[in-house]
């Protein structure tokens, strides 16, 4: 949890950086000059009108002859003259088009619009076989939009904001500080707004692209942004720059929402007041309404809807995720998954709180309210309906139980804490090593690592709280808080102790050989091998820890090999069509 002192130095940072790139050209100047005579008689010989041609100004250098079946009212500004880019040469051309209260610069084909209205457009700008292309002063282009980040009726409301990250949108939606902190932040979006509101123009960035589309209204479109084939671009603004410009197109419709640097809204997707993070994707109609959609995630088929779903969130088939608040994200949502029970048939006003890299299996329900924070890469099986619970332990499986015992409730699943790092561990050094070959997002500065001291100390809080038992057959919430309403059975209590200090003791050994110095590991590190190895050598502890490797590459091995040896039993070209080798 960041200090207020902390907050207050980000949002100085964010706002500041937003400023400059939202409002960089609302003072650009130019030299302009009334038509001659002569000019209007060419304009008018080639089809161009107008109902007052002083109205239109150019620059000195600018020539008409590529204008052409063009409609001109109000304050019309127009410096048509060639642009290089790069080893190509822009030549401007304006024809069949209505231009009202428009300012052109060098290097834009704007060709068959019906109309362009309230706009500076920057060099390089191609807008072609478009509808309406007009901003109203006073626009918001999205920003301030209430995203609904945790509850649908509202109680996390965070007003929307260009460079507002996971993070940041965690802190102001929840935790013990989320008044003092949403506080601060309204002070600064306030001021941030107010500037916004008195923008008279809207702003179309150099380089950006507007094909195909009926409407794009209210936007601030950035540097080299793409609008293609879209349904319609609504009050929105679209982040762009060099290779890292966002795009909307192939029948998408954006409105209310602000989407980021490479972020992706295409084939009939649908974002409505909401945020789509740097490189993430919105696709094959996915809906996305008040919510937040981290960087590097994919959202297709499927509805996300007043969420905050933080980086690396998967959902590529059709599921359900509503009132999650998920700001370390990193989760799957499988097909059929139904994250969604929010409503009490009162009102819905219930959330869920996923863990960090949770995966929820095919058509799996979640009942509401849920919290699975402390609970990170854990895995919900297959088809199961898990009730409204509290789980504390990461690394989980929750799954159908084996066997069904006459003193639990019919309703219980079966809970095997730790089972992903005993059983599956392959799983986790793929999902590090896929989050940081993925990573698209370069404004982005959040940990791609798995094993790092936050979930650490999860684990030894685990471990503590399944230390210590007397001894049984079965335990539930009541014997181990945590275990949420799941059950746990003594073999598997016995082998998540043994999982978990294992993992402890691994990761803090790590440290001796990863650090250029031992004796410089971090004090979170030397914490644990003080109390773990209080006696051992350095050497002594290295040797542990070459053996300990050995067991971790072997469990890495033999996760990933069950796949290989089941498939091959039931698929009779299973081998033949796989290298086992590959991850």
């Amino acid at each position: 949890m960041s200090s207020s002192m902390e907050i207050s130095e980000r949002l100085s940072e964010l706002f500041k950086l937003a400023s400059d790139e939202l409002f960089r050209h609302d003072t650009v100047q130019k030299t302009w000059i009334p038509l001659i005579d002569s000019q209007v008689n060419l304009l008018e010989k080639n089809g161009n009108r107008s109902s007052d041609w002083s109205k239109v100004r150019i620059s000195p250098e600018t020539e008409l002859y590529s204008v052409s079946d063009c409609r001109f009212e109000g304050n019309v500004r127009l410096a048509l003259l060639s642009l290089k880019n790069g080893n190509t040469v822009l030549i401007p051309q304006l024809r069949n088009s209505m231009l009202q209260d428009v300012e052109i610069q060098p290097g834009c084909r704007i060709v068959s619009v019906n109309k362009l209205q309230n706009l500076r457009i920057h060099e390089g700008v191609t807008i072609e076989n478009c509808g309406r292309v007009t901003y109203s002063p006073g626009s918001m282009c999205g920003l301030g939009a209430d995203l609904e980040l945790g509850v649908e009726t509202g109680e996390r409301k965070v007003r929307s904001f260009p460079f507002l990250d996971t993070d940041l949108a965690g802190e102001l939606s929840g935790g013990d500080r989320q008044r003092e902190n949403l506080a601060e932040y309204h002070l600064h979006l306030d001021g941030f707004l107010k500037k916004q509101k008195s923008r008279i123009v809207g702003i179309i960035e150099r380089g950006s692209r507007i094909l195909d589309t009926p409407v794009v209204e209210d936007c601030f479109v950035g540097v080299n942004v793409s609008i293609a084939n879209a349904c319609a671009v609504r009050n929105s603004t679209l982040l762009g720059g060099e290779n890292e410009a966002s795009t909307v197109s192939d029948g998408a419709l954006v409105r209310d929402s602000i989407l980021k640097w490479n972020a992706v809204v295409d084939s009939m997707a649908i974002v409505e007041r909401s945020i789509v993070g740097e490189a993430s994707t919105v696709e094959k109609h996915g809906k996305l309404t008040a919510s937040f959609l981290g960087p590097n995630s994919v959202l297709a088929e499927g509805e996300i809807t007043s969420s905050l779903a933080g980086p690396f969130t998967s959902a590529h088939h059709q599921s359900l995720l509503i009132a999650a608040r998920w700001p370390e994200g990193k989760g799957n949502i499988g097909y059929g998954a139904n994250i969604g029970s929010n409503h009490t048939s009162r009102l819905p006003d219930q959330e869920i709180r996923p863990g960090e890299g949770m995966f929820f299996g095919l058509s799996c329900s979640i009942k509401f309210p849920s919290d699975f924070s402390r609970a990170p890469f854990s895995i919900i099986a297959t088809g199961i309906t898990t009730l409204p619970q509290r789980v504390e332990f990461p690394f989980s499986l929750i799954c159908e139980p084996f066997m069904r015992v006459s003193d639990i409730p019919t309703a219980f699943n079966q809970i095997m804490p730790a089972w992903v790092l005993s059983d599956n561990l392959f799983a986790m050094f793929r999902n590090e090593e896929k989050y940081s070959s993925r990573n698209r997002a370069k404004h982005w500065k959040g940990s791609t690592e798995v094993f790092r001291p936050d979930i650490i100390e999860m684990l030894i809080d685990a471990e503590k709280r399944l230390s210590g038992i007397d001894g049984g057959e079965l335990y539930t919430e009541k014997d181990i808080p945590g275990l949420g309403k799941n059950f746990l059975t003594e073999e598997h209590r016995k082998k998540a102790l043994e999982t978990y200090r294992f993992h402890i003791k691994y990761y803090a050994l790590s440290g001796l050989q990863n650090e250029t110095d031992p004796e410089l590991i971090s004090v979170f590190k030397r914490d644990i091998l003080d109390r773990e190895f209080p006696e051992k050598t350095v050497d002594e502890m290295l040797d542990i820890l070459t053996n300990m490797r050995k067991k971790v590459e072997e469990s890495v091995h033999l996760s990933k090999e069950k796949d290989f040896l089941r498939g091959n039993r039931i698929i009779t070209d299973y081998a033949a069509v796989r290298n086992q080798d590959n991850d």
